[in-house]
């Protein structure tokens, strides 16, 4: 059995690191078939950011990839997957540990906390709790509380080191004393990410966890947690960061850009799936990377690289083109149709012309204002020798690309014209545009109707 989560924070939108690690948690749920499960775990204990809308953003745009859960939001359970509503069990989690003394009340103010941390950054130390608290008696922890202070709880960690095998990156090891005492519980009673987190995957049974690798601090301090509670270990992953162009952390200011915003400007989810599946996998030969419903298949943690990858908007753009020449100009015909009806009234016609295109033209959205000239005849000059275009074309009966072919290079050898006198007018005339698809394409979609209409003088 293999359980694996996604446990994005409700803070923001989904970015292109956040959807790579719930691709890559899918796929390992998914490799195992039906012993495996993929769960999405609201992590929201960051009150004041959370947001409703960007839980519900966060959903649509994992709906939208096709990362389909089988436990969290919209499915059924007997559990919640808010952490906000999962007080309950943490509140159980952190009596337990005070019972056996493994955390400790800090009364430290934040005062206090930001010039420690002043200090250990000016002598080149790790920031770190020094332990203060955890030296107070019992009498001082009863009188303070009795005036009306309230403390945080932190973990008393062990003096001992900390050490975990890491799937992606070998064995990670933290020497005793470099992580302080952290916090658990907060002093108006809520508890932190890292005990939650804790909690939640040991009583979801999650048996892996894959994440990006600016976690494996966390994961030292959470395998800690899990020690004192008594409960075993998950398999940790943690899959290297994706970068900008100029190798910095993706920001808004280099090139952290919202799943959200590649949908708006016609990416295909399955674009965005092989591009995402790229990002420190190493695919075996043949990987079915445009077809999800195949892909787990292929994929194995082991293939995973350990160096950090370059977000290129190049490379999605090839994986963009390659998606859509998959769907083929029959199916994009009909998704045109779908969003404009007017566009073709036989979407047939329409698939090789979209097809000449793609390469040109690889987003939906460009494709329909490209084709616009089909329903909405630009504004430009007939030349005197279209009318007799448009009645040798109407007698045609064949309409075939391959057919029309012939036929103009016939009308044009007849009147005595030269390609550029003849072909670039009529491109023009029939498209509003200098260069474009071979014009045997663009009649054969206009149809005979509309095309001897236009060359006429109709609409």
């Amino acid at each position: 059995m293999i359980r694996t989560r996604f446990a994005p924070s409700p803070t923001g939108e989904l970015h292109i690191g956040g959807a790579r690690t719930a691709l890559f948690n899918f796929l390992c749920a998914r490799s195992a078939g039906e012993e495996g499960r993929f769960i999405l775990r609201i992590d929201d204990t960051d009150a004041e950011r959370s947001r409703p809308e960007f839980e519900a953003a966060l959903i649509d745009d994992l709906r939208w990839l096709g990362l389909d859960w089988d436990e969290g939001p919209g499915v059924p359970s007997n559990t919640s997957c808010r952490q906000s509503e999962r007080g309950a069990l943490y509140r159980r989690g952190m009596d337990r540990l005070r019972a056996i003394g493994a955390v400790y009340p800090c009364f430290c103010s934040e005062e206090r906390l930001s010039a420690l941390r002043r200090d250990q950054l000016a002598r080149g130390e790790p920031p770190r709790y020094d332990g203060r608290c955890r030296r107070l008696t019992p009498e001082e922890v009863a009188r303070r509380v009795a005036g009306g202070e309230r403390p945080c709880w932190r973990l008393a960690l062990p003096d001992q080191n900390l050490a975990f095998d890491d799937l992606v990156r070998g064995r990670q090891s933290f020497p005793a004393g470099s992580i302080g005492d952290f916090v658990l519980e907060r002093n108006d009673g809520t508890v932190t990410y890292l005990f939650a987190s804790a909690v939640d995957d040991h009583l979801m049974g999650i048996t892996h966890v894959i994440r990006g690798d600016e976690h494996v601090p966390n994961t030292a301090r959470q395998l800690a947690i899990l020690d004192r509670m008594g409960w075993p270990h998950p398999a940790f992953a943690h899959i290297p960061m994706v970068l900008s162009p100029d190798r910095q952390k993706l920001s808004k200011r280099t090139g952290s850009t919202p799943i959200r915003e590649y949908r708006e400007r016609g990416f295909l989810p399955e674009a965005l799936i092989a591009y995402l599946a790229t990002l420190s996998w190493t695919p075996p030969e043949g990987a079915p990377l445009l077809d999800l419903s195949r892909l787990p298949a292929s994929f194995s943690l082991s293939a995973i690289v350990r160096s950090s990858p370059v977000h290129d908007e190049g490379h999605l753009l090839y994986w963009q083109r390659r998606a859509m020449e998959r769907r083929g100009g029959a199916r994009l015909a009909l998704d045109l149709a779908a969003a404009t009806p007017t566009l073709c009234p036989c979407a047939d016609r329409l698939a090789p012309l979209i097809e000449d295109m793609l390469e040109e033209t690889p987003f939906l959205p460009d494709l329909r204002d490209a084709l616009a000239f089909l329903t909405q005849p630009p504004e430009g000059e007939r030349s005197p020798w279209m009318p007799a275009l448009a009645a040798a074309l109407a007698g045609a009966e064949d309409w075939s690309p391959e057919a029309l072919k012939s036929a103009l290079g016939a009308f044009m050898k007849g009147q005595g014209l030269k390609g550029r006198e003849f072909f670039h007018p009529l491109r023009l005339f029939l498209t509003g545009a200098d260069k474009g698809p071979p014009l045997p394409l663009v009649l054969f979609a206009m149809g005979k109707e509309a095309c001897c209409a236009r060359l006429n003088g109709g609409s």
